[in-house]
């Protein structure tokens, strides 16, 4: 039985008793989005039959905000996304031991198929992002293990399809505060600067955001400076980061004490301005941060925490200060929101649940930046990341 295709609109109804679903209806522009997942990974998760996934999804957000499942690809643990320029491919990382990346095409009904595969040169490739100029595909490599991660960087070719490895820079030292988690480097994200000039890839093992200059023409595209990196308290683990529309403000979640850290730049560097705490309780159990973005219109912050509270976290941004005035927290309709995506009205935020197999849908306001469940949900096997097609 294909449990994608049939379940649509399911979700937990205690968690929505309240919400009227008429009430939430909107009319919107029909938009696709494609969903990753981890298929059945050892290392993430132990799966029943009923939740296991296939690979990549495909569906569509109708004008009246319900869901429709399209199509599937199937792969194994697609769990990153990173479009092309011109949004004709997509290039997804397979979060495995001995990791690829995988080029596809993506055509006008958002169907895929595979063009290539390529050895992510490391372990649980988790995230990824492009080049400006749409030359490199960058690559952060975690690696559950030591030793096999890092950065890699990966040419685009003129038919959309991956080269190999031009540069792999390797995270081996961490800060040994975090037993289990910091013995050794872990990249866990890679995110450029909106002029395009610099790379900034979150090493959760050793406290630590990395800068490196940009530099296309050269063989290998990156260059360590190390006078622009962020570093973070020990323990702290920062994990994703996003920068303001104009490149000013720098904001990174870390993961291990549930924090959101706002920098400003100056002159060349960022400094520190803010840390704001996600969770309202100071216990272990209560921090564990995840993902964080923008509204469309960047005046607001949405932020994940896991663990026992499974929650989105929202912020009003100042748009002169950089500075976050917190505006709610809002249960995430599951267990472990990893990843979330507004759709491109700003209407709609779609959270995937990982260990409870669901991507919640959630009414936005757009002049409070508050949430509200919609009741409507999928239910698939462990997704991982969510990405519209513009």
């Amino acid at each position: 039985m294909n449990k994608f295709a049939l379940a649509v609109s399911l979700c937990i109804p205690l968690l929505y008793s309240n919400v009227s679903f008429a009430e939430n209806k909107t009319m919107v522009p029909e938009q696709k989005f494609l969903i990753g997942t981890w298929s059945g990974m050892p290392e993430n998760a132990k799966l029943s039959s009923d939740f296991a996934s296939q690979g990549v999804y495909t569906v569509k957000l109708n004008s009246d905000g319900t869901l429709l499942p399209l199509s599937e690809l199937k792969l194994q643990d697609p769990s990153w996304i990173t479009f092309s320029k011109n949004y004709k491919f997509a290039y997804i990382t397979n979060e495995k031991t001995e990791g690829t990346v995988t080029a596809v095409s993506v055509g006008e009904d958002g169907t895929l198929k595979v063009i290539n595969h390529v050895s992510s040169q490391g372990d649980h490739p988790t995230h990824s992002t492009l080049s400006q100029d749409g030359k490199f595909l960058f690559v952060a490599n975690y690696s559950v293990g030591p030793n096999k991660s890092g950065v890699v960087v990966l040419p685009i070719l003129n038919d959309g399809s991956l080269g190999n490895a031009v540069q792999n820079i390797k995270f081996l030292d961490g800060s040994k505060v975090v037993s289990g988690r910091q013995d050794s480097g872990h990249a866990h994200s890679v995110t450029f600067t909106p002029d395009g000039k610099t790379l900034y890839a979150a090493d959760l093992g050793a406290d630590i955001v990395r800068a490196y200059d940009y530099q296309p023409n050269e063989k290998q595209p990156l260059r360590a400076n190390p006078a622009l990196d962020l570093k973070f308290t020990h323990g702290s683990g920062p994990r994703h980061v996003a920068f303001s529309a104009n490149g000013k403000f720098a904001y990174v979640t870390s993961e291990m004490n549930a924090e959101v850290v706002v920098f400003e730049k100056t002159g060349n560097k960022f400094v520190q301005v803010q840390r704001e705490i996600l969770a309202a309780k100071d216990h272990e159990s209560h921090k564990s941060a995840s993902g964080l973005i923008f509204s469309p219109d960047y005046k607001f912050l949405y932020v994940g925490n896991r663990k026992d509270v499974n929650e989105i976290v929202t912020y009003k941004v100042d748009g002169t200060t950089g500075k976050l005035s917190f505006v709610g927290r809002y249960m995430s309709g599951g267990v472990e929101p990893r990843a979330f995506s507004m759709d491109k009205t700003g209407e709609y935020l779609l959270i995937s649940n990982v260990h409870s197999h669901t991507v919640s849908e959630f009414k936005r306001n757009k002049e409070t930046g508050a949430l509200t469940p919609t009741r409507i949900a999928l239910q698939i096997g462990q997704p991982t990341d969510i990405k519209f097609i513009p």
